[in-house]
């Protein structure tokens, strides 16, 4: 186990790709529970294999020369990823505040069915 400082621009995908572990067990070593992290942030990165993957730094990956991003395979993976990580996000921000509307609603039913309980009596 080794501890990383998140980095401006770092993704768990990212940070799991250079050290050659994986996203979930990230998130298992550190409790999380989102996908959301934060420059300055300590993170426990449970190594398996030969170590880091040499690269330019803190920070994500550059892609392997080629034509560049595209349709190809591979191409722009680290802006699909982070795209898909942001929509995760916004759809778990969704998820919660849905939640908590439901609960309040429950409240609500619950309150009017004691004001018919007293009602009936």
């Amino acid at each position: 186990m080794i501890t990383y400082v998140v980095q401006p621009g770092d993704t768990l995908f990212s940070i799991a790709n250079r050290y050659n572990t994986t996203v979930e067990a990230i998130l298992r070593a550190n409790n999380l529970t989102s996908l959301n992290i934060y420059a300055g942030q300590r993170l426990l990165i449970p190594v398996y294999g030969p170590g880091p993957i040499p690269g330019p730094g803190p920070g994500p990956i550059p892609p392997p020369p080629g034509p560049g991003p595209g349709p190809g395979p591979g191409g722009g993976l680290e802006q699909r990823v982070s795209r898909l990580e942001r929509e995760f996000n916004q759809l778990d921000r969704e998820v919660n505040r849905l939640t908590r509307e439901v609960n309040r609603l429950d409240q609500r039913i619950d309150r009017l069915e004691q004001r018919v309980t007293r009602l009936e009596r």
